[in-house]
């Protein structure tokens, strides 16, 4: 990455040839700058070159929200389908509203002979839209419909974590799918023999001291397959019930089939002991010819292994500057357990929420919270019913004079509907189960669920990937989150939109979350009589201490060992390969034999 001293002027490497070209061929490019258009022309030339076979998938490219990741997609599609004629070409993204968009857009320029979508209120026929050369589906499609994407070429993936299939049962459950089998004799021994497997494993964990369980080995895997890809349940959807739950129990067969299954042992008090069978599949049948799109840097592919960045965001691509963004950092006050029992906090949590809106000078607000906060404790403030969960989001209201767009974290994905926006209200960190970073971690790297690989995992907190991919995760929403407002138009010159985030986390995620934007600059606003903590973790504190120094130069191994309090021997092979440090512009040199051959932070902008 091209990184430099603030006093200096930044390089700016585009492709003057390339953007009048693209500017030529699409005539409505007047909205996009000329870095926006290159980013675009970069996108589309990893798509290309995954097709030519240039270069092995899968492939990330990490542009944040704003950068043309979109439009760079369609136009590497509609360059693969005049080059490559041959080639079946797929585009996964999360929302129906995206797939519409994306649709439009190719269905113009190819006609929609051509170009084809489906989604579950599109109106179109499934199998004929199937039929065409290029198809445009939401992440869903892939689990719900197994096999029927194995003749595409070619995957262009929106946010690839998003698209996985994953499925959390109980014993009862798997018990539920053996009767419904045995009262309809359909695979009734396949599914005994399920439930023989899951019953043993629940024994086995219920022995045990851990807290996860990998999958035994099976010998005889005919009944599995059997459940996972000749089970036809559509065929006999009169007599099913619970479809949903049906469903899940076919995933979990087809994860058992490649080892993507464990067991998680829950509340483990003994008279509350209510065993979890996880499984999950990220589905796309073409790993090695898929390119993902990342608004969030690719730290999560970065961490799971098999997915490499393209070579031309790598060599070709200069990332933005943030230095018209504010992070604020906010305090509030503690509030004990899950988000899910926060309502008898609730008094507490709106005082908390109105006192931060009246805080901020900004008039244009998009306020984000967990959905369980927002069901349990903002309904009253924000005037909704108190019945029924709420899905139309986000809310439009006014408080202190502000517009303010209420949604929760759970809404993951970057949207225009909100660029205007003058701030960002990020409140409490998007925790989720454990499990979840188990699943995640194993399915994005494509690797078996083992009680070699779960050995950290037992021992305690979590560790190592798993503990790296929680974390990604919990950084990755916030960035998708801050991503909504002013923030995402860049201008010519690589510099994003001026824009406040104001966001509720501990100190070593507030360190993690600045070291992604580069430039930006960083403050407090403390609820009254709560002060802030500083950072813990030894990474934290590391990057605290370099991101703060001024000047931005080299900076010696034993200043920063001096600076923190600790010594850093023990974390070489973590610095050398921190993501967090790299984002901030330096890099980690170790110290070697010979005079002048100390370790040291090497800075980059030189």
């Amino acid at each position: 990455m091209n990184m430099q001293n603030e006093d200096e002027k930044r390089p700016i490497r585009l492709f003057q040839d390339a953007i009048q070209r693209r500017r030529e061929q699409n005539g409505d490019l007047d909205h996009l700058s000329d870095w926006q258009v290159h980013s675009a022309h970069i996108t589309a030339g990893a798509i290309g070159s995954l097709a030519s076979g240039d270069e092995t998938g899968p492939l990330y490219v990490p542009m944040p929200t704003g950068s043309g990741k979109t439009t760079g997609a369609i136009w590497g599609i509609v360059d693969v389908v005049h080059k490559y004629p041959e080639q079946r070409i797929c585009f996964l993204t999360p929302y129906t509203e995206s797939v519409n968009n994306v649709f439009a857009q190719l269905a113009r320029q190819l006609g929609e002979d051509v170009v084809g979508h489906f989604h579950h209120i599109s109106f179109t026929d499934k199998a004929e839209e199937l039929k065409k050369r290029v198809v445009v589906l939401t992440h869903q499609f892939v689990t719900s419909n197994p096999e029927k994407l194995d003749d595409r070429d070619l995957f262009i993936v929106d946010e690839a974590i998003y698209a996985t299939g994953e499925a959390t049962l109980k014993l009862e459950h798997i018990l539920q799918a053996r009767s419904w089998a045995t009262r309809n004799n359909i695979s009734a021994e396949a599914f005994n023999e399920l439930a023989d497997y899951a019953s043993d494993l629940d024994r086995n964990l219920r022995k045990s001291a851990a807290k996860y369980l990998a999958p035994t080995p099976i010998d005889d895997k005919s009944w599995v397959e059997e459940i996972a890809n000749q089970l036809d349940l559509k065929r006999y959807s009169q007599t099913i019930d619970d479809m949903e739950c049906m469903r899940a129990v076919q995933l979990f067969c087809e994860a058992l089939l490649v080892g993507l299954v464990f067991l998680t042992k829950g509340a483990i008090d003994a008279k509350r002991y209510d065993p979890v069978f996880s499984a999950a599949l990220l589905g796309i049948p073409r790993l090695d010819k898929t390119v993902i799109l990342s608004a969030t840097g690719g730290m999560v592919y970065d961490i799971a292994g098999p997915f490499t960045q393209s070579q031309g965001v790598k060599h070709y691509w200069t990332p933005p500057s943030y230095q018209n963004l504010k992070l604020v950092r906010l305090t509030a006050p503690s509030f004990d357990g899950q988000y899910r029992i926060w309502g008898r906090h609730k008094n507490e949590v709106t005082t908390y929420v109105d006192w931060v809106l009246s805080e901020i000078p900004e008039t244009t607000v998009y306020l984000t919270v967990p959905k369980q906060v927002l069901e349990n404790c903002l309904r009253d403030y924000l005037g909704l019913s108190q019945k029924g969960e709420i899905t139309n989001l986000p809310i439009t209201t006014t408080k202190h004079g502000k517009t303010v767009y209420v949604s929760t974290h759970a809404r993951s994905v970057g949207s225009n509907q909100f660029k205007d926006c003058e701030a960002v209200v990020y409140l409490w960190e998007d925790y989720k189960p454990q499990q979840v970073s188990v699943q995640r971690f194993h399915t994005l790297a494509n690797e078996p669920v083992t009680d070699e690989a779960l050995a950290e995992a037992n021992r305690g907190k979590l560790a190592g990937n798993y503990q790296r991919i929680r974390d990604a995760q919990i950084i990755d929403t916030m960035m998708q989150q801050i991503g909504r407002g002013r923030v995402r138009a860049i201008d010519d010159n690589a510099i994003a939109n001026s824009m406040t985030a104001y966001v509720l986390c501990s100190a070593n995620y507030f360190e993690r979350l600045a070291a992604q934007y580069r430039d930006c600059t960083t403050s407090l606003l403390e609820y009254p009589n709560i002060d802030a903590d500083k950072p813990t973790g030894r990474i934290p504190q590391i990057i605290n201490y370099l991101r703060e120094r001024n000047p931005k130069e080299d900076v010696p191994f034993t200043e920063v060992e001096q600076a923190v309090g600790f010594k850093l021997r023990g974390y070489r092979h973590i610095l050398e390969n921190d993501w967090d440090l790299m984002m901030i512009g330096y890099k980690f040199v170790a110290g070697g034999r010979g005079r002048g051959k100390t370790g040291h932070f090497k800075w980059l902008g030189k």
